[in-house]
């Protein structure tokens, strides 16, 4: 929200110096020759800048540099605008640079808007019911999106598609930090594995006419395909019945001394296509650190990790929440 007013106050700044320590007539083609000169000028200037952040541990961002550039053009529309005789022509270009900032602050202000709403619609965590949302999560490996499969709470769930490594984990780094009424922390979960045409192969090589069914590795291998249709590289089979993998959902709190040990976990057995409701009660939450208790009013994150998944595996996640203690009760430290 920054880049553009800047960017705007430098170019307006630098014309109107020129101006007044060279005056040109307005409208003039040295006049005109100096506005696109200084426009080019710092608008190359903040592509620099932008590619310098990027050789120092920041990062390039091009959403910023088009912002820089909407910032120099509304400039140059309001200073254009300050030399019209005609007021609806200098009211149309002072509109038209609002406009341009304006463009620049949509996104971010869906962002404020969304980080708001972390607060006021606690008890609900997460449904992912507009695309912004998904931004308050952190995915260290594999894609995501939204899907209408699966959906338990809206019109919209979270697919996410974990990279086959050891641990991936998507982590929701946006949550109202007070818990001190929750009772339960609940979501709703699916696990989809297809067999890929990998083990599809494998399948017809150790079994060529699929008569029976074959029993799966254990957690962390590649789901060996039981149905005859595996034969065809073409066409995706469900993953063996009996292999069953496990995720972790995690809440972490403000003193958190590190990922493993000093968090509360909740482990969760999942089978491809088979919808769970999970459920991770208070006291197992407090009760989580490994030497000492959770802080509930000092929440700092949601996470939830999956072991080995393996190729081809979705998790569809929807209606994260929590349910609060009826009002009467007196809160739990």
């Amino acid at each position: 929200m920054v880049h553009a007013p800047l960017f705007a106050g430098l170019t307006m700044l630098t014309l109107v110096l020129l101006q007044i320590m060279r005056p040109q007539p307005f409208g003039s083609s040295v006049w005109i020759k100096r506005l696109l000169f200084i426009a080019a000028t710092l608008f190359v200037a903040g592509i620099l800048v932008e590619l310098l952040q990027g050789t120092i541990g920041r990062s390039a961002s091009v959403h910023d540099a088009i912002a820089n550039g909407l910032g120099i053009l509304a400039a140059s529309a309001w200073f254009v605008a300050s030399g019209l005789s005609s007021s609806v022509g200098r009211r149309s270009l002072q509109v038209l640079g609002a406009i341009f900032i304006g463009l620049t602050w949509w996104g971010p202000l869906e962002i404020i808007r969304d980080c708001l709403k972390v607060e006021s619609d606690f008890p609900r965590i997460a449904s992912f019911e507009t695309p912004v949302e998904i931004t308050r999560w952190h995915f260290n490996r594999g894609r995501r999106g939204r899907t209408t499969s699966n959906v338990t709470d809206g019109e919209f769930a979270l697919r996410w598609s974990p990279k086959d490594a050891p641990h991936p984990a998507m982590t929701l780094l946006e949550v109202a930090p007070d818990w001190s009424d929750v009772e339960t922390l609940e979501l709703d979960i699916v696990l989809i594995a297809k067999a890929t045409a990998t083990d599809a192969d494998q399948q017809v090589a150790s079994d060529p006419v699929a008569s029976g069914p074959v029993a799966s590795g254990p957690v962390g291998d590649d789901p060996a395909p039981s149905d005859p249709i595996a034969a065809d590289p073409a066409i995706s089979s469900p993953a063996a019945p009996d292999r069953t993998w496990e995720v972790i959902l995690k809440v972490i709190d403000e003193g958190h001394e590190d990922y493993h040990d000093d968090v509360a976990k909740h482990y969760v057995t999942l089978r491809s296509g088979e919808p769970q409701h999970v459920i991770f009660p208070r006291q197992s939450m407090i009760d989580g650190p490994k030497h000492r208790q959770l802080d509930m009013t000092r929440i700092k994150m949601v996470s939830l990790l999956i072991s080995e998944p393996g190729p081809g595996v979705e998790l569809n996640v929807d209606h994260l929440h929590a349910t609060l203690k009826p009002s009467g009760d007196q809160p739990t430290p």
